[in-house]
């Protein structure tokens, strides 16, 4: 195993408030947006010369650099509220398979700055200590990209970004951070897997109410160690992320059209109580797993005993997703014992760290399923315990999901169809 780079922030965790992180793999799509491009990209050489024996593969790394950043604030335009950053990171640290090629920092900040010269950008530098910059559109870059015909799918992706992330734990509430990785077959096999998710999702017309699609589909499996220095391994976490639906409001969630079809929403019922009982080798009892304790709200009860599956050791304080929804009344312990006493068969597993190896199983199901669907041509979107598939084909993807969770966990997870709400529906919380 080659050693490993220096750990990076993650996308998710390097994004603070409502900022938008920068997204080097951007490209434009059509050729409105790429002649703009070329014209701003024209105007920074004119206005910036450079020695006369420059090297060519130098000036078509600034031409798409200067293309990406062009991209990357026409998506702000599109499809975030006026107002919204960019965040970019000036940090030169060492590069990592999660990088783009020939994309230094260095000359993302120069070029950020000769746009700004340009009133094509406004830039609010990062304190001291903090290598990261926002920026934003100018009227005048606005106008510009208003008076375009930018098509339904202005913004592409460059081939080759990861989506096989791995990243450490580095304690009890802090950030986690990328590692740098050696390839195996595994993690080849399964960045294999990735790409043709993508792909074929891009294909599908995936939007919201009739709109197109913000940016092609790309999904990641993030998977987690325990530690910076434990040895890197791939069986923990991978739950999939990056799709636009996953961060919707359920609220909204009827907006959304493949190839023109309204939505079913399929979930696996209880997913993880359900593989927590069939790692220690017993049955689900009937019932809600998650009502029964009284007193406790169901969602609770669903978050506690997830924190407690997940977590190592035994449980201080109240995680603080669960203390919003309790009383004062309630307290770690409390909690605890409530959850095993309702669930007796699995207690001895609470504080065991079980919980990112059964994501690991759940994801292994969602990955089997997405590809199993696609060979049968149908586009489904995966949560982290279901899919959504477009209504007319919810009959294969409820059987697809039942045979894919037999395969991999050994017995057929039971599968709904859960209601989307919808703005004239009201409903009493759980």
């Amino acid at each position: 195993m080659t050693p490993k780079g220096e750990p990076h922030d993650t996308d998710e965790e390097r994004a603070l408030g409502s900022d938008i992180h920068h997204d080097p793999w951007l490209t434009p799509a059509c050729p409105a947006l790429q002649a703009l491009a070329d014209t701003v990209f024209a105007d920074i050489e004119h206005n910036s010369p450079m020695p006369p024996r420059q090297r060519r593969d130098a000036t078509e790394r600034r031409r798409a650099i200067t293309g990406n950043i062009v991209v990357s604030l026409a998506l702000l335009v599109l499809h975030h509220p006026a107002g919204t950053p960019l965040a970019v990171s000036a940090r030169n640290d060492p590069a990592t398979r999660y990088d783009r090629p020939r994309f230094p920092r260095e000359v993302v900040t120069k070029l950020i700055g000769n746009m700004e010269a340009l009133d094509l950008v406004t830039r609010q530098r990062g304190g001291r200590g903090n290598q990261r910059s926002t920026i934003e559109p100018t009227p005048r870059l606005r106008a510009l990209l208003a008076g375009l015909d930018l098509g339904a799918r202005p913004i592409g992706r460059e081939a080759g970004a990861e989506t096989i992330i791995l990243k450490a734990s580095t304690g009890r509430g802090r950030r986690k951070l990328l590692l740098d990785y050696a390839d195996t077959p595994e993690t080849i096999a399964m960045r294999a897997d990735m790409t043709a998710i993508n792909a074929f999702l891009t294909e599908a017309d995936i939007g919201l109410d009739g709109s197109p699609p913000q940016l092609p589909v790309f999904l990641t499996r993030r998977f987690q160690i325990e530690h910076l220095d434990a040895s890197h391994a791939f069986d923990q976490h991978g739950r999939l992320y990056g799709g636009f639906w996953m961060s919707l409001p359920k609220t909204q969630r009827h907006l959304i059209r493949i190839n023109g079809e309204e939505v079913a929403d399929l979930d696996f019922t209880a997913m993880f109580p359900q593989l927590a009982y069939l790692e220690a080798g017993a049955v689900l009892p009937q019932g809600d797993p998650y009502r029964g304790i009284e007193g406790l709200p169901r969602a609770a009860a669903k978050k506690g005993l997830s924190a407690l599956l997940c977590r190592r050791g035994a449980m201080r304080r109240l995680p603080s997703e669960v203390r919003e929804i309790i009383g004062k009344e309630w307290n770690a312990d409390r909690l605890s014992q409530a959850l095993a006493k309702r669930h007796p068969a699995i207690a001895s597993m609470f504080g065991t760290g079980l919980g990112l190896r059964l994501m690991f199983t759940e994801s292994r199901i969602l990955v089997a399923a997405l590809r199993a669907l696609m060979a049968q041509g149908v586009p489904a979107l995966p949560m982290h315990d279901g899919i959504m598939v477009p209504v007319s084909r919810e009959p294969v993807a409820m059987w697809t999901l039942a045979q894919v969770s037999l395969e991999v966990a050994g017995t057929a997870l039971p599968v709904v169809r859960k209601e989307i709400e919808r703005p004239s529906e009201r409903r009493e919380m759980p």
